[in-house]
């Protein structure tokens, strides 16, 4: 990492702007920032900090103080540093909070914190971007306008967190030995982010994850075992003494013997279910039997029945013969004479239609007559019809010639009109002419103005990049807001769904409990269902059961613990999703929170609000600098056009003088025309209008005359078809045709009583063709011995089948055992291969996973994180100690401690070797000048380290505050002879420091002052 520039505005003591070359001080690899005690020179290293992360340097120091109490109210305080990782060059921009006068009313308001990173796209860019003048774009890009993404970003970028930044980049005052006199977690921390030694502690994590998921796996698979065997001996009714010994081989993992042991129970339980089965199918054969003898009598029964049934119809058939032959004889005469009434009903009413054509025709002569009685004469023509077509033709051609000087005649006034118009526009066309010309003498002075006014907006609309972002900003800001005032929604809603879910998962478990608890209380009745005289009971031995237990009515089957179980454990599902929802949603919502810091929705509207009017204000400006622009192109153009305009116009005129004069020549020609055609008329339309009028007329007419000939012509003709009708009916009169047609009513109930008659013989001849039926007796001696014989039949059934049913019952039983006992046993078998497969993968990944976490019996217990970093530190101090034994001139020398000085975590811890007792010391009881060049040496020694690893961090930039004071002057001259030979490496040292002898060794300086009024001032001499 390299840092290139730093500016400050209201900073600390700083009330002021003031700038920092970083990379012109660096030029020589060493630089002095030397100041008076207090007078601002750690608040340029806590700028720096405050920069890339948002806090000062050290951690003992108070966030408050990087702004100015100098500043003015109003102003934010600022810090701009341009740097340089391996990932690029940035630009961070920050603002701490501040409060500032409301701008309505008394007091103040928190003025929020605000971050911009922009990335740069190539190293000539650096000044001008320094300047001010790199602009939005052309290689330099925003990429963070948030706080959190900065720091995001900045992370990324690094590669170090402040705390370890501090560590080994910037040490700042009293802290600069931490890492030294450090733990072993906290010298960990460091070492493994600067090394990028994390993928070992990820692999301790997941190796122990693994550990535990495998532990979690063995307990789970002998769980799942216990589980198992449990129903097996549930489901198989096995009496203690075999579960016992069951159990026993399954705690002790003895798994061969337990297949062993439970095969035999199973296949006990097969038999006696293939017994029951065998017992079930011989009732199930004399059911059958019993079935087919009572079905037999039944049938008997049925037959005679049946007989005595028809026997009854066949009488009453007999007795309705006569009365349904009358009905036959009616319904015969009502199918002749129907046709014949419906023909004469058409006859009268197409008579009725020829009357009413007749009236119609003469009501439309009448009507005619006094308008066009030319035309109504022609009826009383040889030819009426012929005659009017004629004159309808003859009316409509003489209206159509007249059709092109109506036309003619409509268009007189818009022509005249149009000719009085185009005069007038003549003469104005000359005045514009005119106006034109002295329009453009006029546009040179009108140019320069567009030009001055175009230049004033670009001035106005430099400054749209920045509004954008601070506009970008505070939009964030306020949807964050916005979102979190929904999330809390969200998170109520969530809360209460979990709730519920939780009611709900605790009921079912309650009735789970409660169907367990009094299935247990019955088992006694389900296990009387295996009894039997001469087998022993499961409970007390005995081989006689003189009152076997029975099922209550509610009695509970496995079946509903079951269904009972898998409930619960939906609901248990359900509830844990629910809870899932909730805690994501909550952590959205302090997100949410964070994002928004402590805006409301009225203050981050009132922020977006002023920086929409920023960005409007400079986007107008750029938007009127570019409508000018195209504006003053518009205008020049539009010079070149008027001025071609001038010239087409004058050449216009001309053309219009002649063409008016053609005009007013053809308007006069074409009314002469109209008045010599109009004759009489009032005009030629009035003229066409009454020639159109007479054809109407005379087509009316001949469609009215038209429909008198066809209406007489269709009575003359359905009155023949009626006589015919009449004759061939044998009817002697059309009144005699309708007496004979009958109501609709009592044709439907003849109808009926001749259909009924027809479906009754049907089935009586059906019935006696039926099988047995003609040969059945029908006595009631024969009914009564059929009986008998039935009822005797159906009690014989009646005891096969409860027999049956019984034997179908006890085999059900033993089959619903065997079925449950079987899928038992299988998943017993499934889980024990479960256990023997997870128990031997298990045991590998354990013995991995204490190899890796220090938990092995063999070796040292030392982790493979651990170990990784004491080898990096082992390297880390033998570049130290170079540094260290010029320091101290080859007194002190630096050691791992390789004891046990921090519990299990070991191998990280320093020791300090003094050769002058041969005795080794703890970082602790250094003096403070052996503190100073031993952490130095060590903060050194890392920076070679890291600095020669290739994908380490490059930390180019190196920062030691205070602690020379401590040193002699000769040590003190050693010392800064090794930091320049450092710097000579091609790394940057500043020293921070007031001692006065660090003025003469080094050439390039900051010189910090404080002034009389506590403000502090800054002069760089590079």
């Amino acid at each position: 990492m390299k840092l290139h520039h730093l500016r400050l505005t209201g900073i600390g003591p700083f009330a002021g702007t003031v700038e920092i070359d970083l990379a012109a001080l660096g030029a020589s690899g060493m630089f002095l920032l030397e100041g008076p005690t207090g007078s601002g020179k750690s608040t340029i290293l806590d700028a720096i900090v405050f920069a890339l992360y948002g806090q000062v340097a050290g951690s003992a120091s108070s966030g408050d103080r990087i702004r100015s109490q100098f500043a003015p109210p109003t102003e934010a305080s600022v810090v701009d540093l341009v740097f340089e990782t391996a990932s690029g060059i940035f630009r961070v921009r920050r603002q701490p909070e501040f409060q500032r006068p409301k701008m309505r009313g008394t007091g103040t308001t928190k003025e929020q914190a605000r971050a911009v990173l922009w990335r740069i796209g190539s190293p000539q860019l650096i000044a001008d971007v320094i300047a001010d003048t790199a602009g939005g774009g052309g290689g330099v890009e925003a990429i963070a306008s948030r706080i959190d993404e900065v720091g995001r970003e900045i992370q990324l970028a690094v590669g170090l967190s402040r705390e370890q930044f501090t560590q080994t980049v910037l040490l700042p005052q009293n802290e600069f030995a931490r890492f030294l006199r450090a733990g072993t977690g906290e010298r960990q921390a460091v070492l493994q982010r600067v090394f990028g030694t994390e993928t070992y502690a990820r692999v301790e994590k997941q190796l122990e994850e693994m550990r535990k998921q495998a532990r979690r796996e063995v307990d789970a698979a002998q769980q799942t075992l216990g589980t198992a065997l449990a129903r097996f001996t549930e489901a198989a009714a096995l009496e203690d003494e075999q579960v016992s010994l069951l159990e026993e081989h399954a705690a002790a993992l003895r798994l061969e013997p337990l297949a062993a042991l439970a095969e035999e129970h199973l296949v006990a339980v097969t038999s006696r279910a293939d017994g029951a089965a065998a017992a079930a199918e011989r009732a199930g054969a004399a059911e059958q039997t019993a079935r087919t003898a009572a079905e037999d009598a039944q049938t008997a029964r049925r037959r005679i029945d049946r007989r005595r049934e028809l026997d009854t119809l066949s009488a009453r058939l007999t007795t309705e013969k006569p009365a349904v032959e009358a009905a036959r004889s009616r319904l015969q005469q009502d199918e002749t004479a129907r046709p014949v009434v419906e023909v004469l009903r058409r006859r009268d009413t197409a008579s009725a239609r020829a009357a009413t054509a007749v009236e119609a025709l003469a009501q439309l002569a009448t009507a005619t007559r006094p308008k066009h009685g030319e035309v109504v004469d022609l009826l009383e023509g040889e030819d009426p019809a012929s005659q009017l077509v004629a004159e309808a033709d003859e009316e409509t051609a003489a209206a159509g010639a007249l059709k092109e000087l109506v036309e003619l005649e409509t268009a007189l006034p818009a022509r005249e009109q149009q000719l009085a118009a185009r005069r007038e526009q003549l003469v104005a066309s000359t005045t514009a002419g005119a106006a034109l010309t002295e329009q453009l003498e006029k546009r040179p002075a009108q140019r320069a103005e567009q030009v001055a006014a175009r230049d004033a907006a670009r001035e106005g609309a430099r400054a749209l990049g920045d509004a954008r972002l601070a506009l970008r900003a505070a939009e964030e800001r306020q949807q964050a807001t916005t979102a979190a005032d929904a999330q809390q929604k969200q998170v109520g809603a969530a809360r209460e769904k979990a709730a519920a879910a939780l009611r709900i998962a605790q009921e079912r478990a309650a009735t789970e409990t409660d169907l367990r608890s009094r299935r247990f209380a019955g088992i006694a009745a389900e296990l009387a269902v295996d009894l039997a005289d001469g087998d022993a009971c499961p409970v007390c031995g005995a081989l006689e059961h003189p009152r076997p237990a029975g099922a209550a009515e509610d009695a509970v089957t496995p079946e509903q613990v079951g269904a009972a179980e898998t409930a619960r454990r939906a609901a248990e599902a359900e509830h844990s999703r629910a809870e899932q929802a909730r805690a994501l949603a909550a952590q959205q919502l302090d997100r949410l929170r964070e994002a928004a810091g402590e805006l409301t929705a009225e203050t981050a509207k009132a922020a977006v609000d002023a920086a929409t009017a920023q960005v409007t204000a400079a986007r107008r400006a750029e938007e009127t600098a570019t409508r000018l622009e195209t504006a003053l192109t518009a205008f020049d153009t539009e010079t070149e056009t008027l001025t071609r305009r001038r010239q087409e116009d004058a050449l216009a005129l001309e053309r219009e003088r002649t063409a008016l004069t053609a005009a007013a020549d053809a308007l006069e020609t074409d009314r002469t025309r109209i008045t010599e055609a109009r004759g009489e008329d009032d005009s030629i339309a009035a003229r066409r209008r009454a020639h159109l009028s007479r054809a109407r007329a005379a087509s009316a007419l001949r469609e009215s005359l038209r429909a008198r000939a066809e209406a007489e012509q269709r009575a003359a003709e359905l009155a023949e078809d009626a006589h015919r009708s009449l004759a061939a009916s044998g009817l002697a009169t059309a009144e005699a045709a309708q007496a004979a047609v009958l109501p609709a009513e009592e044709r439907i109930r003849l109808q009926k009583q001749v259909q009924t008659r027809a479906v009754e013989e049907s089935r009586l001849a059906d019935g006696l063709a039926e099988e047995g039926i003609a040969d059945a007796l029908a006595s009631d001696e024969a009914r009564e011995q059929a009986e008998a014989a039935r009822t005797a039949a159906a009690e014989r059934l009646a005891a096969a089948q409860t027999a049956s049913r019984e034997a179908a019952g006890v085999a059900a039983r033993h089959r619903g055992i065997a079925e449950r006992a079987a899928a038992a046993r299988a998943a017993l078998a499934t889980a024990s291969a479960q256990v023997r497969t997870v128990s031997e993968d298990a045991g590998i990944t354990v013995r991995v996973a204490d190899l890796a976490t220090g938990r092995s019996s063999d070796g040292e217990r030392v982790q493979l994180s651990t170990y990784v970093l004491m080898w990096r530190l082992d390297a880390v101090i033998e570049a130290a100690n170079q540094r260290l034994a010029l320091f101290s001139g080859s007194d002190l020398e630096l050691l791992r401690d390789r004891g046990a000085r921090g519990a299990r975590k070991t191998g990280l811890d320093l020791l300090v070797l003094d050769r002058r007792t041969d005795q080794a010391r703890v970082p602790e009881t250094l003096s403070g000048g052996e503190t100073f060049f031993v952490s130095l040496a060590l903060a050194l020694g890392l920076a070679d380290i890291v600095m020669g690893e290739a994908g380490g961090v490059q930390m180019e930039t190196l920062f030691i505050d205070e602690g020379f004071g401590s040193l002699d002057p000769e040590t003190l001259e050693t010392v800064v002879r090794e930091i320049g030979r450092l710097a000579e490496s091609g790394r940057t040292i500043g020293i921070v420091s007031h001692v006065g002898d660090m003025k003469a060794q080094i050439a390039e300086q900051i010189h910090v002052r404080r002034g009389a009024d506590s403000r502090s001032t800054l002069n760089v001499t590079a």
